[in-house]
């Protein structure tokens, strides 16, 4: 595809902490790989909490963690966690992510066309 860039959506905020219907980094995680672009996903600090089992919405809110499972069918295959002393390594999350070091991390801010953060 000709007009292919690479994206890097950085994820350190909490899960459910805004009333919307939807959630902006989702969205723009399925937006972007919907049209065609090379997505990474990184997860970090409070933002792990996208891949907690044991965190569940409240009322009314959607359940995140159903639509992380979507990702590949956006063509989303890489997502990462960003290792620090509060990863458990051998945690379980919702979806298949890889646990990265920081120098792994800065690697992938470097080589993104476009990087956002949440």
């Amino acid at each position: 595809m000709a007009n292919t860039a690479s994206w890097l959506l950085i994820i350190a905020s909490a899960p459910y902490q805004h009333r919307l219907d939807s959630d902006p980094a989702v969205d723009l995680v399925m937006a972007v790989g919907a049209f065609g672009q090379q997505v990474s996903v990184l997860f970090m600090g409070e933002g792990r909490g996208y891949l907690d089992a044991e965190i569940t919405p409240g009322d009314e809110q959607t359940d995140l963690r159903k639509l992380l499972k979507s990702l590949p069918l956006y063509d989303v295959d890489n997502v990462y966690v960003l290792a620090d002393e509060d990863v458990d390594t051998k945690a379980a999350f919702t979806v298949p992510a890889e646990i990265i070091a920081s120098d792994d991390a800065s690697r992938l801010i470097a080589q993104a066309d476009h990087v956002v953060s949440f």
